[in-house]
């Protein structure tokens, strides 16, 4: 057995000879996975932001921005072109129709 170290106090002695904690060693563990969750996610935010932007630049609709935005006239006329553009409908009937929105 070994000789009693005088600069540990009895009580703090710990079973099969360890004379330390155990405790710092699991919140350095703590530490390092908060560490890397939060660089995690600044990263991820800031890959965020900057997509944002960029397709806001490019004059795209961002994800955060609203589904429609568009006035539901000029969507309309949008749609009665595509469907006489498809041969869904004939020209009188887009004239019709167009007379309608107008109204």
């Amino acid at each position: 057995m070994t000789a009693p170290r005088p600069w540990v106090p009895e009580g703090r002695r710990l079973m099969r000879g360890i004379d330390h904690s155990v405790a710092p060693v699991i919140w350095s563990g703590v530490f390092w996975v908060l560490a890397v969750l939060a660089i995690s996610a600044a990263v991820y935010l800031t890959v965020r932001l900057v997509t944002d932007r960029r397709a806001d630049a490019l004059g795209e609709q961002s994800a955060a921005a609203p589904a429609a935005q568009v006035e539901p006239a000029t969507s309309a006329r949008a749609i009665l072109s595509e469907r006489l553009a498809r041969g869904e409908i004939d020209v009188d009937e887009y004239k019709q129709r167009l007379e309608a929105l107008d109204q």
